[in-house]
């Protein structure tokens, strides 16, 4: 029997070692063949009376793409999940924004033409990118058609001069909500009982934990975020369409946005036609011969980030904070490297700290902004808060000599929580499994998480996250020129936007990264300079190896926006003292 099933054994290692060795191949000769085809660069040629096509504003992310990565396209399908050849390239708003701007003063483009009908960004890059297209719109005439649209595509094709869908569409024109998983029965089912210390009533990023609904103070917050944006929302499609805000929310309301016959009588759109008839209408209004440039293909015709010996760096803090190495996310190690880096870097003559982050690790937290405190003593620091900057992501930005922020970004959230899960009940209960110890005294430095925390134990956490947030007010205080009483009064776990966060003192100025980077020049002293970012981005190469590397599982779709089930379930590195935000309201 040990011979059949060593047999088996060493059967099914061969088949692996197989189709491993196979697909390392195939890796490797898709490499070289990436690597030696000659390439040749396309010149690109903008045709007179052309318009500038937008078909997917997905692409708009927190920083650009290299342009110069492998493209490696395998002609069959890998039967690895750790492999994905599919990445998307991806601009950043000040890319975008770059592009728009040249093509407003580009006599061949005689317009853009909008071809959305989902967008994925955050409503804050929505906003800055509606901004930039209202911008445009003021030189040059914008077209949108669809043939449906989602929310956040009708928000920015609504400032189109002219706007239509198809007749069987529809679109979405609809308020904001928030929703979260509250895990807290399935815990309870499980047997597992999660110990919450915090400090701050609105701190409620573990309340998906320990509760069944949102807390009022939870969704006091939340719900005065919704309100801002529902009311930018309403303002800048009232004012484009030319409707009665009154009349839109009314609109909204009754169900009466939606069907394109609703949306048509409402004046929400100008037209129903398909697409060929649109493009006949483009050819009426621009040329016969409907002529098109894509973003991507135009953005090719930026004049390149040109050399100069006085650099600006632009560090990207993006992600969940937490300690050691890794690239998803800003991990302590891995961060403070780059940090060094541009310390030591003569020709850096000031830094500009790109942040979007809910926060994270506590103990990760107060690494990197003890660092960045000490780039700060040598070089500029100017902090951009981008989508979110709260809680870990909002400590870390406080050694920075002026703090901007746009005026939908989410900012504060100064507080703590300890989380704690016990599953004696888990294996006592469910597993049948018991559990014993012998120790020389009470304390012997762990908290076992198979038996339930002692009165001493929980004190002594309690004043672990007390410490924690002593020392958060502290930082704030100290980086706000405030008391730490006023600082109290405003923190306690609570979220703002960025203009409710200027008016509170808790930023410097509302503005975008173009204006922290000119701030960050004015500070250093350099008119002329060359823009480097940090960390490099990986080479498809580098990421491939990355990729082997890291263990997958099955469980990783559903649990990679969930940090405490992820570690429990991964085993990684787990703080219990955590300065995070989880909702999202995009």
């Amino acid at each position: 029997m040990n011979f059949l099933i060593d047999v088996l054994v060493n059967a099914v290692k061969g088949i692996l070692s197989f189709f491993i060795s196979i697909i390392i191949i195939i890796i490797f000769f898709s490499i070289v063949g990436a690597l030696f085809t000659p390439t040749t660069k396309e010149e690109i040629t903008v045709s007179k009376n052309s318009l500038l096509h937008i078909n997917n504003l997905n692409i708009i992310g927190d920083r650009d793409t290299k342009g110069d990565e492998l493209d490696l396209n395998f002609d069959i399908p890998l039967p690895l999940p750790i492999l994905d050849n599919s990445q998307t390239e991806k601009i950043s708003l000040l890319t975008f924004e770059n592009i728009i701007n040249k093509a407003s003063d580009d006599d061949n483009i005689k317009g853009i033409y909008l071809n959305v009908e989902n967008v994925g960004i955050s409503f804050n890059k929505a906003e800055k990118v509606r901004d930039i297209l209202e911008e445009f719109k003021k030189k040059k005439p914008i077209y949108s058609h669809a043939d449906l649209q989602t929310k956040g595509a009708y928000f920015i094709s609504s400032v189109s001069d002219f706007m239509a869908i198809s007749p069987p569409g529809f679109i979405s024109v609809s308020g904001f909500g928030v929703s979260s998983f509250f895990y807290k029965n399935m815990l309870d089912e499980l047997g597992i009982d999660i110990n919450l210390f915090r400090v701050g009533e609105y701190k409620g990023a573990a309340e998906t934990y320990v509760r069944t609904d949102f807390s009022k103070e939870n969704e006091e917050q939340y719900l005065n975020l919704l309100d801002y944006r529902m009311s930018n929302y309403l303002d800048k499609i009232s004012t484009s369409r030319a409707i009665d805000r009154d009349n839109l929310f009314n609109m909204i309301e009754n169900f009466e946005t939606e069907l394109a016959n609703d949306a048509l009588d409402n004046q929400l759109i100008d037209s129903l036609i398909y697409e060929d008839e649109m493009v006949n209408y483009l050819k009426t209004k621009v040329d016969s011969s409907y002529k098109k440039i894509s973003l991507l293909k135009y953005r090719k015709t930026l004049e390149k980030n040109k050399y100069n010996r006085n650099k600006i760096a632009v560090l990207y803090a993006i992600g969940s904070i937490l300690p050691g190495t890794g690239d998803d996310g800003i991990y302590s190690e891995s961060i403070i490297k780059e940090i060094k880096k541009i310390k030591k870097n003569k020709n850096i003559k000031s830094v500009v700290l790109y942040v979007n982050s809910g926060g994270g690790s506590a103990f990760a937290s107060d690494l990197i902004a003890r660092e960045l405190e000490l780039l700060n003593d040598e070089k500029p620091l100017i902090a951009y808060m981008s989508d979110v900057c709260a809680s870990g992501g909002y400590y870390i930005s406080m050694p920075a000599d002026t703090l901007i922020a746009s005026r939908g970004s989410i900012v504060g959230s100064i507080g703590v929580f300890g989380i704690f899960p016990e599953m004696s009940g888990l294996l006592n209960d469910k597993l049948k499994i018991t559990t014993d110890q012998i120790r020389t005294n009470n304390n012997i430095g762990e908290i076992d998480p198979f038996r339930p925390l002692e009165d001493d134990e929980k004190k002594l956490v309690q004043r672990g996250v007390n410490q924690i947030y002593t020392d958060f007010l502290s930082i704030v205080a100290d980086g706000r020129s405030m008391s730490k009483d006023k600082v109290d009064k405003l923190a306690r776990g609570r979220v703002y936007y960025g203009e409710e966060g200027r008016e509170l003192d808790l930023i410097d100025i509302v503005g975008e990264l173009n204006d922290a980077i000119e701030l960050a020049a004015k500070l250093g002293d350099i008119e002329d300079y060359q823009i480097i970012e940090y960390p490099k981005q990986k080479t498809e190469i580098e990421k491939i190896i990355s990729s082997l590397q890291q263990t997958k599982t099955f469980l990783d779709p559903f649990i990679k926006d969930n940090w405490l089930i992820k570690s429990m379930v991964k085993n990684d590195f787990y703080d219990p003292f955590q300065m995070r935000m989880e909702f999202k309201i995009d």
